[in-house]
């Protein structure tokens, strides 16, 4: 068994790899080297279409074209140096787009050109037939050395492997940097909080604070008082029962079960609009308009008389002392201070909120990598015992462990 950090076992993959696909290499360089000369020849070739003609200026323009494009193709040919399976496989597609290009642009200008260009023509045409062998030779190397291009795939997961670990430092600045926010972000949580605290214990915003729990409360005594009506109002609105009913006292029906707080503060004291649609239904009930079962219609009946002998004006007196209340403080210097500490504060807990996630989001990112970490120093030391029937064992220098722990916020 042999115990190795990523980067000792960066050294002896190449080592192994190198030796393992020696044959591969060899033949891979003997090709490289006859694409090369293959290519010089060309564009030494092509060169002669250069060569301008007085007495045919046409047919030289064509040909001048046609070895500029050929140049222009041999300058765009590019393979990776380093010869490996990947960049082998690279120079055959690079082999086969160049011969379709060149024939390509050949079908349009050659047959134009003068015959004094047909040695040369020729000799081109030779050169990319033997491009073509070499393509094929290179296909089959390709097939014949499949296994080179796994024991490759080797390395290049090796060297995920070492970003992984050494990614360290990346996210230790990340933290620093977020931690820095979030106690700056801390502090000003702090600061606009006691502001907010002080202004609310030594002014009388206290009242005005509570006019929206004042408001709440009266809005579900409202709903209660009105909630056993409310399937006789549904069915009322959907039965065309002939008791005509004023536009306000059908939008009061309306209003009273969608807002209800909202429409007796915009009612006249004593809610004429609404009794006048209740009148409505009570008119349909009596009259044997309304399909209801006993107990709802002597219900709704109930409940009219009620509210028509003043069954919701202690509301209705509260919620418009609330509004005036409201009305009165919004005009304020103190209600326009307390606006504004609290949107100070609300501000600051949504920026401290923010930061916090923001670490969060960066721990995550932690974990994630911890467990790719893991997962790739698993598989390479099984694809090595595989490939190279050699048992590796990987020491990870490096530890995104701790880094967790900088990620809590106590």
């Amino acid at each position: 068994m042999t115990n190795l950090t990523v980067e000792q076992l960066q050294k002896w993959y190449r080592k192994q790899v190198q030796k393992k696909s020696s044959d591969f290499l060899k033949q891979a360089e003997k090709s490289y080297k006859i694409v090369e000369r293959a290519l010089k020849d060309i564009e030494e070739l092509v060169k002669a279409f250069a060569v301008e003609d007085e007495d045919d200026p046409e047919s030289s323009g064509i040909a001048a074209r046609f070895a500029f494009k050929v140049k222009e193709m041999i300058d765009n040919f590019y393979v990776d140096k380093e010869i490996s399976y990947e960049s082998t496989k690279a120079m055959q597609s690079e082999i086969q787009k160049f011969i379709q290009e060149l024939w390509g642009a050949g079908a349009r200008w050659i047959r134009k050109m003068d015959k004094r260009h047909k040695a040369t023509i020729k000799s081109i045409d030779v050169a990319m037939k033997d491009l073509a062998k070499e393509m094929n030779r290179i296909g089959k190397l390709l097939y014949d050395f499949a296994w080179v291009d796994d024991l490759e795939r080797i390395g290049n997961r090796i060297d995920t492997l070492h970003d992984l670990t050494f990614s360290k430092d990346v996210f230790e600045e990340q933290i620093k940097t977020v931690r820095l926010k979030i106690d700056t972000a801390t502090n000003e949580y702090k600061t606009a909080k006691e502001n907010y605290d002080k202004f609310t214990e030594t002014s009388n915003v206290a009242e005005l604070l509570s006019l929206d729990e004042q408001a709440e409360h009266v809005s579900t005594l409202l709903r209660m008082k009105l909630n056993p009506l409310k399937k006789q109002v549904k069915k009322f609105q959907q039965v065309d029962t002939g008791v005509r009913v004023s536009p306000a006292g059908q939008i009061a029906l309306n209003n009273y079960f969608d807002d209800p707080y909202t429409a007796i503060v915009a009612e006249p004291v004593g809610y004429p609009a609404l009794l006048e649609g209740f009148q409505g239904l009570a008119e349909a009930i009596e009259n044997d308009k309304l399909s209801l079962k006993d107990r709802l219609a002597r219900r709704a009946i109930e409940e009219i008389e009620a509210i028509r002998k003043g069954g919701l004006q202690k509301l209705q007196n509260q919620a418009k002392d609330i509004e005036d209340k409201r009305h009165t403080y919004t005009g304020s210097d103190i209600y326009a201070q307390s606006q504004k500490l609290e949107t100070s504060l609300k501000e600051a807990e949504k920026n401290l909120e923010y930061h916090r996630n923001d670490l969060l989001r960066i721990k995550d990112d932690i974990s994630r990598q911890i467990d790719k970490v893991k997962e790739f120093k698993t598989r390479i030391e099984s694809e090595i015992l595989q490939s190279f029937n050699e048992k590796v064992t990987i020491e990870l220098e490096v530890s995104l462990e701790p880094l967790l722990a900088m990620c809590t916020i106590e």
